[in-house]
């Protein structure tokens, strides 16, 4: 049980190995067989939680990488890295169900995508920060031969941008992890802490003194000795230091929470950093479009609530209110913009630019209700957006383009698919009963019990609920209904049993979540609890 997580991490890999050695009917087996291990664990960890909730980190095992570094491969997850590893298992999977048929160099391809996988659970389930940035920038590679080599006509700039855009804004984070080492307690071998300040902020956040020894100094005071290494339980502890030491000018608090945001803005991602994302899905296969929607952004989400906010509290509470308006500006600017797209793929991009803005100002908010909000929003997004991509795809294979005004009618033709599209419509339209209206209720209810401006931020970001439903509503009208526009749709086979199997699940999850959100809420708020007094204990 307690190499659970490692395994998250070392099946995709060794998948992806097996995928490159065998027949290429065989590689798929592989990649099904690396998402389903990653699901099972996901969902047993996560139904761990959701039985017995807690805020403290669960399955951690360790072992060192690097003892002159102080590196080690630190794994563990509370409620909110559990409900993230399932749902990265179940998008690959459906991706890989997606692609079953995938027939350009299926061996590289697979092996590729359970990289990509590996890469992003290492995230998810890295308790070190060191190995968490290694796992950030790791899974970059794979991302960029999935859509160079196998996207469409503009893949390679659409390609490089993604890579330069999120390798740019994840540098300031390398630079923070040497700063850490080189300046804070942690930097230092036995470099000794107050007692009583450790002692103080082990309450906060479910954060507690693992792996620390209580000494005594020369004059009988009770102090501790922090291993040198980069563990944020370790470094959350000690974010009142932060405040003190100065790098490159600057507090290094406020340095750090910078490079982390910027890091995490980006992948969200947030307005204005978002532009990569529209050509990314674009010209992305619809497997590829449906790991990036469904698991990739929420890396972003997933980097604010593990890093951003445990270790620079002070600076969380300060930016609180500018994220906030950040939040409501993507909420707003990527319902508006989807409203005129003509292109079904660059839609779906931008209304999961207004869906990752809630994500934002809930956690922005500082309310406990904001922030679980924040996490059922970003997997109701993960189940909706993909469940979007692929019937996008399944038209897109028989039309052989995305063009919102070259259909019309085709329910007549289709009737299976369209009953799925109007479906992930109403879904990603926050629909009461569906899974993407529990997540935007919390995040409303936080904001509007929150403190000023954020009552204010909310009321301004509420009309997005009926920007958003009417681009979606009016996209599918137009595609589905009315007469048959062109005599040749009349050919078009609906979904068939490949299709269905990776959109049916789709369809429970999104159902089951929405008129049954307490295993996951019950799952993560101990945890979102635990962060929100540990940032505000920060207030003097």
């Amino acid at each position: 049980m307690i190499d659970l997580l490692a395994s998250t991490v070392l099946v995709p890999f060794a998948c992806a190995a097996l995928a490159l050695a065998m027949p290429a009917r065989l590689a798929r087996w592989c990649a099904a067989l690396g998402s389903a291990v990653v699901l099972g664990i996901g969902a047993y960890a996560l139904a761990d939680f959701a039985r017995h909730p807690g805020a403290e980190f669960r399955f951690v095992t360790s072992t060192t990488w690097s003892e002159s570094f102080g590196a080690s491969w630190t794994f563990g997850v509370d409620g909110i890295g559990a409900a993230m590893l399932a749902l990265s298992g179940l998008i690959a999977l459906v991706a890989t169900i997606q692609a079953w048929r995938e027939t350009e160099r299926p061996r590289a391809y697979h092996a590729l995508v359970l990289a990509l996988l590996g890469a992003i659970d290492g995230v998810f389930v890295a308790l070190d920060l060191l190995v968490f940035f290694v796992c950030w920038e790791l899974m970059l590679a794979p991302m960029l031969a999935l859509i160079g080599l196998w996207g469409g006509e503009q893949r390679r700039y659409a390609a490089m941008k993604f890579f330069v855009f999120t390798l740019a804004g994840s540098a300031l984070m390398l630079v923070l992890i040497v700063a850490l080492w080189a300046t804070t307690p942690a930097g230092g071998r036995d470099a000794p802490i107050a007692a009583e300040l450790l002692a103080a902020q082990s309450s906060d956040g479910g954060l507690t003194l693992h792996g620390l020894d209580v000494v005594r100094d020369a004059s009988g005071a009770a102090a501790v000795h922090v291993p040198r290494g980069f563990d944020v339980r370790h470094l959350a502890l000690q974010w009142r230091a932060f405040t003190s030491i100065d790098f490159l000018g600057i507090p290094l608090a406020a340095f750090g929470f910078l490079a982390v945001l910027i890091a995490c803005l980006v992948k969200l991602p947030a307005v204005p950093l978002h532009t990569w994302l529209p050509h990314a899905h674009v010209q992305a296969p619809t497997a590829i479009s449906v790991l990036l929607a469904g698991v990739l952004l929420k890396l972003g989400v997933f980097g604010l609530y593990r890093i951003a906010w445990p270790l620079f509290p002070e600076q969380a509470i300060a930016w609180g209110p500018a994220l906030g308006v950040l939040g409501v500006v993507g909420i707003l600017w990527g319902g508006w913009v989807a409203l005129g797209q003509g292109d079904l793929k660059r839609l779906v991009a931008y209304t999961s630019v207004s869906h990752m803005g809630i994500c934002l100002l809930g956690l922005a908010s500082l309310t406990t209700a904001g922030a679980v909000g924040g996490i059922v929003q970003a997997v109701a997004h993960g189940l909706s957006s993909s469940l979007a991509f692929l019937l996008v795809g399944v038209v897109y294979e028989r039309a052989h383009h995305r063009r919102v005004d070259g259909f019309g009618g085709i329910a007549a033709v289709m009737p299976r698919f369209a009953k799925l599209f109007l479906f992930a419509s109403l879904a990603g339209a926050g629909l009461p009963a569906l899974a993407g209206f529990v997540g935007e209720f919390l995040v409303w209810m936080g904001a509007f019990t929150g403190e000023a401006p954020f009552p204010v931020l909310a009321a301004c970001a509420i009309p997005s609920v009926v920007v958003m439903a009417a681009c979606l509503l009016s996209a599918t009208r137009r595609v589905l209904y009315g007469p048959l526009r062109h005599p040749e749709h009349a050919a078009f086979a609906d979904c068939d049993r490949r299709e269905l199997a990776a959109t049916l699940p789709l369809v429970v999850f999104i159902v089951l979540l929405g008129l049954w959100p307490a295993p996951l809420v019950d799952a993560v708020r101990p945890a979102c609890e635990a962060l929100v007094h540990h940032v505000r204990s920060a207030i003097p």
